[in-house]
């Protein structure tokens, strides 16, 4: 038995493995490719490591006078904190709703807020621009970060989370004398920590690599973010694959390190959230 035991285990093992080498190869790729020369992207045949490796590359993209990463990546921060902040405290106060407050045509909003999922985004586009243009929002990070405020994602994702939660605690918490404002945000938010970390990170990443919004709403150069910088770079009249490989792996290192360090309670959310209600 142990050793059959042992047998499956060490095949399973071999094939995540070799699936995971598989999913990191364009990564490593990538990232050798921004330490090369531009015929050394293309050298045939092809080598992994540079005979000389060009840091000097991401020094380039990082102080380029007309994009810069250094600014793209101010951008990009300044709308992913707004944005995550904001979807957020929206999500858990209409989840909240949702899950524990009783008022007249609750299920029949919650389904219209589902519906709007089945949405693609790029059928609001025109609206929204028409809506952006008429608001002076246009050229606006602003016309970034307001959709991205009303998530039905979000708010599916955290009802759930609350309908798990035991009625018992509010019905104490409504002994003691406390509103509902109180129950939200003494009793159950503070429960819900692993569902927002899962939260955060899905609006971060979201936010962080939205490129539709930004290429229809941003055509000032100063306000560009990490997608349309890498976009810039790759559209290059001088085609430098080398510089839109440094500037690719200089955008994924926020994201692989906020995943690093949330991955317990991202997991734990998602699980939790998926076997509630």
């Amino acid at each position: 038995m142990k050793r059959d035991y042992f047998i499956k285990a060490l095949i399973k093992t071999v094939i995540i493995g070799a699936l995971s080498i598989l999913f990191i190869l364009p990564l490593f790729w990538m990232i050798c490719s921004s330490i090369k020369t531009t015929s050394e992207v293309f050298a045939r045949p092809y080598y992994w490591l540079p005979k000389v490796p060009r840091w000097d590359n991401y020094a380039v993209v990082w102080t380029d006078e007309k994009v810069s990463m250094l600014k793209s990546y101010y951008n990009s921060i300044k709308i992913v904190i707004f944005s995550t902040i904001g979807q957020i405290a929206i999500a858990s106060m209409a989840a909240y709703a949702f899950a524990k407050i009783k008022f007249a045509g609750k299920n029949l909003v919650f389904l219209l807020f589902l519906s709007s999922m089945m949405i693609p985004s790029q059928v609001t586009i025109i609206p929204r621009f028409m809506l952006f243009k008429s608001m002076g929002l246009y050229n606006s990070h602003w016309a970034i970060i307001l959709p991205s405020w009303f998530g039905a994602t979000a708010i599916f994702m955290l009802r759930q989370f609350y309908i798990g939660l035991p009625d018992d605690l509010m019905e104490a918490a409504k002994i003691d004398g406390a509103g509902h404002l109180r129950i939200f945000t003494q009793v159950m938010l503070p429960l819900t920590k692993s569902a927002m970390v899962s939260l955060v990170v899905l609006a971060f990443i979201a936010a962080w690599n939205e490129y539709l919004s930004p290429l229809i709403f941003i055509t000032d150069t100063h306000k560009y973010t990490i997608a349309q910088a890498i976009r810039w770079y790759l559209l290059d009249e001088l085609q430098r694959y080398e510089l839109t490989m440094a500037a690719a792996t200089s955008a994924i290192v926020p994201a692989v390190i906020l995943f690093i360090f949330c991955q317990k309670y991202f997991v734990e959310g998602i699980a939790t959230a998926g076997v509630k209600g």
